[in-house]
């Protein structure tokens, strides 16, 4: 390795053991006004690895902002106090930081972009393309291409909620040492769509995990604490961090799963709540019609953690009402079942996390009906 100088993003050079703030440029929009991705970058003052870290591609998928924000600046919003996260002068590696993707999504309120495209679906993008395929293009040539390593950072659509859980290619070795670092309880297998950004950067051998975290169009001071927790376990792992990594109590990880869908149509009354443990039979939800003369129960057809859960009370035939991942192992099941009604975190220390990788043969791959990641 070469003598470790500043980090160069365009006309500005952050220098070892400093932060710096740019943007990459766009063009301009109908307007004439420019348009720019905001961009934050800390360069340790020793030789390291580069992680990206992205948010809001989904416009509306505000937590993974509030998640570098406080990273940056921790709860007092000022960079370089005494309440940071990080100190560059302390790090080692490179750490870039994209808080908002999406800006004229996040602006409008929307998952998509202006075009009504996904960006998520566009990676590698075109430099010649349309719009969304060439910011999808700009981004992956200026950041992604730069770094070793990506967490990419999403929630839920606005019906639906997520808990905290990541997603990775787990036949991915270093993608899988990520996932465990990153330290939810569940780990779900997915190459991811194609086009993601994930996807993308795995195939170019840049090793990318996203994480999912409650819903969109807010802020949420649990999704806000489990993204901080979690990119500074992953900083730990990879050495650019002298920090002990906060682990779960236990941890799952996927390669199938369970939807729970609506049988009919009406008025959704869920009687559990997400990171709740379900037994197979038991009844998670009541459908009624509109006057409450008609109820149709749901029961789960498995026993598991429910990692995803509809928040809308209005349902139609086949709408998702929550996603339960299976646990078989039955020690594994107790201890679930008493750390979910006890309302138990991740702690420090730990230093054996009970593990199970379990596989649901009858279940559907995520790959197959996880459309909004």
């Amino acid at each position: 390795m070469g003598e470790w100088g500043p980090f160069e993003f365009g006309d500005v050079q952050v220098e070892p053991g400093d932060r710096g703030q740019t943007e990459i440029d766009l063009g301009d929009d109908p307007m004439g006004n420019p348009m720019n991705i905001p961009l934050h970058i800390l360069r340790g003052s020793e030789p390291g690895p580069t992680l990206a870290v992205t948010a809001a591609i989904h416009g509306n998928e505000m937590n993974g902002t509030g998640i570098i924000h406080q990273l940056v600046y921790g709860s007092d919003h000022q960079a370089g106090t005494a309440d940071d996260y990080i100190d560059p002068a302390a790090m080692n590696g490179t750490l870039i930081l994209v808080p908002v993707v999406n800006v004229e999504g996040m602006l409008l309120q929307d998952r998509n972009a202006p075009d009504g495209r996904d960006l998520n679906r566009l990676f590698p993008g075109k430099r010649d393309g349309n719009q969304s395929q060439r910011l999808a293009h700009t981004l992956f040539t200026q950041v992604v291409r730069r770094a070793d390593y990506l967490v990419d950072l999403h929630t839920a659509p606005l019906t639906r909620m997520n808990v905290p859980h990541v997603r990775a290619n787990l036949d991915n070795t270093e993608c899988k040492r990520l996932a465990r670092a990153f330290g939810t309880e569940v780990v779900l297998h997915s190459d991811g769509p194609l086009g993601s950004i994930r996807r993308t950067a795995t195939d170019a051998g840049v090793a990318a995990i996203l994480l999912e975290s409650g819903t969109s169009h807010r802020f949420e001071p649990d999704s806000l604490e489990c993204g901080v927790r979690g990119i500074l376990n992953v900083m730990a792992k990879l050495g650019m961090l002298q920090a002990k990594i906060v682990k779960p109590r236990w941890r799952i990880l996927v390669r199938r799963f369970r939807w729970i869908r609506a049988p009919e149509g009406g008025l959704l009354h869920t009687l559990i709540e997400g990171g709740a443990s379900v037994k197979k039979g038991e009844t998670i939800a009541h459908i009624t019609d509109p006057f409450g003369s008609s109820v149709e129960s749901v029961t789960s057809p498995v026993t598991g953690y429910v990692v995803g859960l509809a928040t809308t009370p209005l349902v139609r035939p086949g709408d998702p009402i929550a996603n339960v991942v299976i646990v078989r192992e039955k020690k594994l099941q107790e201890i679930i079942e008493k750390d979910t009604q006890a309302g138990l975190k991740p702690r420090e220390h730990v230093e054996e996390v009970e593990e199970d990788e379990v596989e649901d043969e009858g279940g559907s791959t995520l790959d197959e009906t996880e459309s909004r990641g």
